[in-house]
């Protein structure tokens, strides 16, 4: 009866592993274009504000805005977005 279990309870775990493991590999967001900012791994990193949500980013490897002559860094796609939506409302 142990073995019956067992061996239910690791092939759950082998199901939830390979389900990431593809998601991973043909995930819808691998065919989505993201625009980041990149810096050399390792480095330290200024800390930006996002201003749609106020949370604190590394500017490496952030989400980011150009406006004019000014750079906006966000947390998220979501709030690049929002953001973009907000100030184009106004």
């Amino acid at each position: 009866m142990w073995r019956i279990f067992i061996l239910g309870v690791l092939l759950v775990i082998v199901y939830f592993m390979a389900r990431s493991a593809l998601r991973g590999l043909f995930g819808k967001d691998k065919d989505k274009e993201v625009t980041r900012s990149v810096g050399p791994p390792g480095s330290p990193s200024d800390m930006m504000q996002d201003p749609s949500c106020g949370m604190f980013v590394p500017k490496e490897g952030s989400f980011f805005l150009q406006q004019g002559d000014r750079t906006f860094f966000f947390c998220s796609e979501t709030c690049r977005a929002g953001y973009q939506k907000k100030i184009g409302s106004s």
